[in-house]
């Protein structure tokens, strides 16, 4: 659910209310004009996040808008945007954009999944569909997700063992009971997890965090017929999309570093040659 800018400005709703003065009133496909800008029902469409908004989300949409422009007209006034740090995060917001818009661009690229190719899906990951399972697990949360303190982690084979490095090395975290359906992981994830032992702890790195689980218990909810198959299309295409993206990008940075000039300073080269003759 897109969450606008006016849910966190509510004290300037009625902005969007205010009549313009001077100048004719805006007609067809304009909806709005700030300071003589533009507002259309594709900018509305855009900032809703749908083509068919309903009547509330594109009143929301708008004054979403307006507000914005408004802020930002007054921003401008002020000469805030010439400010060095102002341009280094407009530059930085350009870059991201493009870079979602790339990104997106290769993703539509993807062959869409046959049903035959779901039905071989679901019958390769029975954990997922016909064995589905949901795992109550006791988790530890822990706010950092370092390569080095997984590396740590790995061979330790019990919550314990864990506990007693994470308060060796003074990092702190969280204890909680938790759920993980396997329709909301990978399929070879769910595949893996449903094979260990009693007792097994893994752990699971995500958004910058790492949880360590321990499964209590399982139940068995299969997913079978349509349901099925139109959970497996859409994991297929999610993966293909993921590994078409991964394997673009790194062909572009593979190329693209090869023009890239550096400072010896900050030379990466330069710096693994000193760190192996050291």
């Amino acid at each position: 659910m897109k969450t606008l800018g006016v849910v966190i400005l509510p004290s300037l709703l009625l902005l969007a209310a205010c009549g313009g003065k001077g100048g004719s009133a805006p007609t067809g496909q304009v909806a709005a004009k700030v300071n003589g800008e533009e507002i259309t029902v594709i900018d509305i469409r855009q900032e809703a996040g749908t083509a068919t908004p309903s009547k509330e989300l594109e009143q929301a949409a708008l004054r979403s808008i307006i507000i914005r422009r408004l802020l930002a007209d007054e921003a401008v006034k002020e000469e805030i945007d010439k400010l060095p740090a102002t341009a280094i995060m407009q530059e930085k917001a350009r870059q991201m954009v493009l870079v979602d818009a790339l990104t997106n661009k290769i993703r539509e690229s993807a062959p869409k999944p046959s049903r035959d190719e779901a039905q071989q899906y679901i019958s390769d990951h029975p954990a997922s569909f016909d064995q589905r399972r949901i795992f109550l697990v006791d988790q530890l949360i822990v706010p950092v997700a370092s390569h080095d303190l997984l590396k740590a982690i790995e061979p330790l084979t019990t919550m314990t063992e864990i506990e007693q490095l994470l308060t060796q090395r003074k990092v702190q975290y969280q204890k909680a009971v938790g759920s993980i359906d396997a329709l909301s992981i990978s399929a070879e994830a769910a595949e893996k997890i449903a094979q260990l032992p009693d007792g097994a702890v893994f752990a699971s790195p995500e958004n910058g965090i790492i949880r360590v689980n321990k499964v209590r218990e399982y139940v068995i909810q299969p997913v079978t017929g349509e349901a099925a198959v139109r959970v497996a299309l859409s994991q297929i295409a999610r993966q293909r999309s993921d590994a078409i993206v991964a394997n673009r990008i790194q062909r572009i940075l593979e190329v693209g570093e090869k023009s890239v000039q550096y400072n010896a300073a900050f030379d990466p080269a330069a710096k693994a040659k000193g760190a192996v003759k050291k």
